[in-house]
């Protein structure tokens, strides 16, 4: 049954605190690309959220994004913000998304050619850059990371986390700046384990 969610948006630490929570025992997905599909593309007009009876805690987006709905669904659930100095999350986030895993806009507009000249049944997109274009789509409004939005995009989700959940269960965590377990594990009152904290991407933006 979920009762960890994770509110914190990409490029905070959540592949470590997905990390952390498997050597904790608990079962974690990070970046689920299959569950919400249908919700990111509107498919559903009022879905269901109660997807995620099978694993303990849910990481980094969309799952992020949709916090509000997954605390509905789960009420007995702790949400986990991370979050990250702006600057510096955005420079990650800058280059991931512009650099790294841009999305392209050929395909765009290779669909509307074929859906003008009646040929659209034989555009495929491919699966992964469809799930990347409806994500950044609904949590930033554009495909292209921009500084000014992005940035504000960031900022007001991690007010509303702040504002919105109640206190007793939300735990705000810096991983980038030095929050490890003593941290995690009060809020979810286990024992630390005798291991450093993980800290995946140490060596990228």
């Amino acid at each position: 049954m979920l009762n960890i969610i994770g509110a914190g948006l990409g490029r905070t630490g959540t592949l470590s605190l997905h990390f952390a929570l498997e050597q904790l025992g608990f079962k974690s997905i990070h970046f689920d690309q299959e569950r919400l599909n249908d919700v990111l593309d509107g498919t559903h007009n009022a879905p269901d959220f109660r997807r995620y009876d099978d694993v303990d805690a849910v990481l980094d987006v969309p799952t992020a994004y949709f916090y509000r709905e997954l605390f509905k669904a789960y009420p007995d659930a702790r949400v986990i913000l991370t979050i990250r100095d702006t600057d510096t999350w955005w420079r990650s986030t800058d280059w991931v998304f512009n650099t790294v895993r841009p999305v392209s806009m050929l395909p765009r507009l290779k669909y509307r050619v074929a859906e003008k000249l009646g040929l659209k049944r034989w555009f495929v997109e491919p699966e992964a850059e469809t799930f990347r274009r409806n994500l950044r789509n609904r949590i930033y409004g554009s495909t292209v990371a921009t500084e000014f939005i992005y940035k504000r995009k960031f900022e007001q989700h991690n007010a509303s986390v702040i504002a919105e959940i109640p206190k007793e269960r939300l735990l705000v965590m810096d991983i980038t700046g030095g929050d490890g377990w003593a941290k995690l594990c009060a809020f979810l009152g286990v024992e630390a384990p005798d291991m450093p904290f993980p800290h995946a991407h140490k060596t990228v933006a």
